[in-house]
């Protein structure tokens, strides 16, 4: 009777015990190994890229390394190929996505999206000699090139007439493509291409449309509550501080449109 009796309560100490590390969250796992992981695509300037060292740098890494702090951990950063890394996070490759990444209701259905941290617009990048794109109905039979699945992608995926939409895994494909004459355009963020426009001097903006209505968010994956909790609270903290305008200083000096 003792043996069964000690057995059973070996049982329930197991049990528990093996419940409560099933239930462990995301946040703890974080806090318990002082480190969050972040997946970003450093391909997109002044967001994330690599610097002349081939270190990863911009606004989302700054920012990113500013929530780890809050949060009282360290911050690492996984550079992952835009179109991987969504499923990069569902394998738990890392916890959180900062990538200049948008908030739309699509990917509201699989993912958990923090307050918006970063508001945009669309812009139209073309050749200086190019006169004939003002706008976006003006991309009616031409040919534009932009990132896969980004909220560029969709937004010329809207405009009717467009002859075609040549998808490429990096930005730099894309303008590669405009400046030798193989397409007419490219349809990315506006943070991304005014920026681009300082190294691209062949190039220029032709256009700002949807103007504000592009917000960035940290990713993560669906229904981690706490952790949701958590980066939101981060970034409050942050803009109240004077931390998060000292961050956009640094990287937005002046924008002009």
């Amino acid at each position: 009777m003792k043996t069964m009796r000690f057995a059973i309560v070996l049982g329930a100490v197991l049990l528990l015990a093996m419940t409560s590390v099933s239930f462990a969250s995301t946040l703890d796992d974080i806090k318990t190994r002082g480190k969050i992981v972040i997946g970003t695509d450093a391909t997109y300037p002044p967001m994330e890229f690599h610097d002349e060292n081939n270190i990863i740098v911009g606004f989302d890494i700054d920012l990113g390394r500013a929530l780890a702090e809050v949060l009282g951990v360290q911050a690492e950063f996984i550079d992952t190929a835009w179109d991987g890394i969504f499923p990069a996070l569902d394998a738990k490759k890392f916890d959180i996505i900062m990538s200049s990444t948008s908030i739309t209701e699509d990917r509201l259905k699989s993912k958990d999206m923090s307050d918006p941290y970063y508001k945009t617009s669309q812009a139209i990048a073309v050749r200086k000699d190019n006169d004939s794109i003002k706008g976006p109905n003006d991309l009616n039979g031409k040919i534009v090139a932009v990132q896969i699945s980004t909220t560029g992608d969709f937004a010329t995926s809207a405009i009717e007439g467009v002859k075609e939409i040549r998808r490429f895994d990096t930005t730099d494909k894309a303008y590669i493509e405009v400046m030798n004459g193989r397409a007419d355009a490219v349809v990315n963020d506006f943070s991304e291409v005014a920026y681009r426009m300082k190294l691209l001097t062949d190039m220029k903006v032709a256009a700002i449309f949807n103007e504000g209505q592009d917000n960035y968010g940290v990713t993560m994956r669906k229904d981690e509550k706490d952790l949701l909790a958590a980066i939101n609270e981060a970034l409050k903290k942050l803009k109240d501080s004077g931390k998060y305008d000292e961050i956009h200083g640094k990287w937005f000096p002046k924008v002009e449109k």
